[in-house]
């Protein structure tokens, strides 16, 4: 149990991340401190055109103070969103200190997109230089990691859309929140599929409902579908059937000459047949998700997966017999048990396969899930050592494949200070992805557990909208989403 005291209480939200993931292991609370137990004390007083940060850490016997005072001079922030800023600065360096190192690669960032930052200096006009000296100076990010986020957004920014295409340029997502069953390391509160007609009817014909409706108002309003990514859960646990029918609906509606790209997550190689591949492409699809995680059996039966490394590599072959043009893979370092033995025979099998995108990803332990129930989130200097070390060997042996860093994002929970990052070959990224984690795009979010972003192209400025994750919810409140969705859009447009 850890024990903090911000003040003023308003500076909670912008630090307790900060402390988190210096100190994985502790569950924090706020509170004064009783001179016992762990304690932090962080306090900041305004003064006139300055304002000034003390801090305490009291842990194991070891006392770590600190005060810094900060110029609050006008320079076109926010005032309250630089003393945010500089709290955060403040609290990370005190941080560090206590434990002799930089606990973050990336510094004061803890948000999901970091590669958004780079864009916008490239937005106001910098160069390469000086934003790698803005992200190391201001945000505190070591010369590696600032390197990697520039490079990202210099491969993926091309794909970018102006304000013009912005406003008439949308992607769908769709959400299919059932899966055959769930893995040691997901808190996704979908449903595991017992009973197809039971379960999977009401929900289809509730989100056949919600395309109809959105379907007309993009047609009748001169938007054009760039992308379209089917995810989940598993869609591919839907029967032939239906997702033929899913399709006819955005033949209908939703695919033209503009639409560059249709995805389907087809995760669980389990779920997946010639047949079910061959009728994904005629209906269009051009990528899919094969995910294996692991190429390593014994960690397959140990999350929870019903498929081995054999059946993996059958349904890349099938995907690419049925003419599917570009195959993508994910895998996650953290998995329980592995090391780097393990990584090695991942990536040797993965890359015997060939596939056009893999995505890696570090593992990111949440509440609820059966890992975090039996395990807790601790984190060991020496399992994040080793995650760290999987990570970095991925990168190195994907790069020397030819495979190039395209998208990036971070979790919270994650087993060490990483990231996930998508790796493509030339000429095969994934248009979507990189809509998605830059946020430069409306995406309408349909089916469960789906979320909507309305991007305003003036300003790149964006409101979300989210659909419920249960299916049961779902179909309960579908014609109520459906409305707002419609309004929100008629509100950009």
């Amino acid at each position: 149990m850890l024990t903090i005291d911000i003040r003023p209480n308003n500076l909670f939200n912008s630090l307790h991340d900060l402390i988190r993931m210096a100190f994985p292991g502790c569950v924090l609370q706020q509170g004064c401190y009783d001179g016992n137990g762990k304690h932090i004390t962080i306090t900041s007083t305004e003064l006139e055109d300055q304002i000034l940060f003390t801090g305490i850490i009291r842990m194991d016997g070891k006392i770590t103070e600190d005060r810094q005072d900060y110029l609050l001079k006008p320079d076109g922030l926010d005032q309250r969103h630089r003393i945010r800023y500089l709290a955060r600065r403040f609290v990370y360096r005190l941080l560090s200190q206590h434990l002799d190192r930089n606990f973050n690669a990336y510094g004061i960032l803890t948000g999901v997109r970091p590669v958004k930052i780079v864009h916008r200096l490239l937005d106001d006009g910098l160069d390469g230089d000086a934003i790698i000296a803005c992200l190391e100076n201001e945000y505190l990010i070591t010369p590696e990691k600032a390197r990697l986020l520039l490079e990202v957004a210099s491969i993926n920014r091309p794909f970018l859309l102006s304000p013009d295409e912005a406003a008439r340029k949308i992607s769908i997502y769709i959400g299919i929140p059932f899966c055959p069953s769930r893995c040691y390391y997901c808190s996704f509160p979908g449903a595991v599929l017992n009973d197809y007609e039971r379960e999977i009817g009401p929900f289809v014909d509730s989100l056949i409902k919600e395309m109809k409706i959105i379907g007309d108002y993009i047609k009748n309003n001169g938007l054009e579908v760039q992308t379209i990514y089917m995810g989940g859960g598993t869609p591919t646990v839907l029967s032939e059937n239906d997702l033929a029918r899913i399709f006819d609906i955005l033949h209908c509606s939703y695919i033209t000459r503009a639409t560059d790209e249709i995805t389907v997550e087809a995760g669980r190689p389990d779920t997946l047949s010639l047949s079910r591949l061959r009728l994904l492409k005629q209906a269009g699809v051009d990528r899919v998700c094969i995910n294996p995680q692991t190429m390593n059996d014994d960690t397959l039966e140990l999350i929870g997966r019903k498929h081995n490394c054999r059946m993996v590599i059958d349904a890349a072959e099938w995907a690419r017999y049925a003419g599917i043009k570009h195959i993508n893979m994910d895998i996650i370092v953290g998995l329980p048990g592995e090391n780097r033995e393990h990584f090695s025979t991942s990536a040797e099998r993965i890359l015997s396969i060939k596939p056009d995108n893999i995505t890696v990803h570090t593992l990111a332990v949440k509440r609820g899930s059966n890992m975090v129930e039996a395990e807790g989130r601790g984190n060991s200097i020496e399992r994040v050592a080793e995650v760290e070390w999987g990570v970095n060997f991925f990168d190195n042996i994907f790069r020397k494949r030819d495979y190039y860093p395209y998208y990036l994002y971070r979790q919270k929970y994650m087993k060490a200070s990483m990231e996930n990052t998508g790796y493509s070959l030339d000429d095969s990224f994934c248009i979507y992805n990189i809509q998605m984690i830059e946020e430069r795009q409306t995406i309408i979010g349909l089916g469960g557990g789906a979320s909507s972003k309305f991007v305003n192209a003036s300003d790149w400025t964006l409101s979300t909208l989210h659909n419920p994750k249960d299916p049961y919810s779902y179909t309960k409140t579908v014609e109520k989403l459906t409305t707002r969705k419609v309004d929100k859009l008629r509100a950009l447009n």
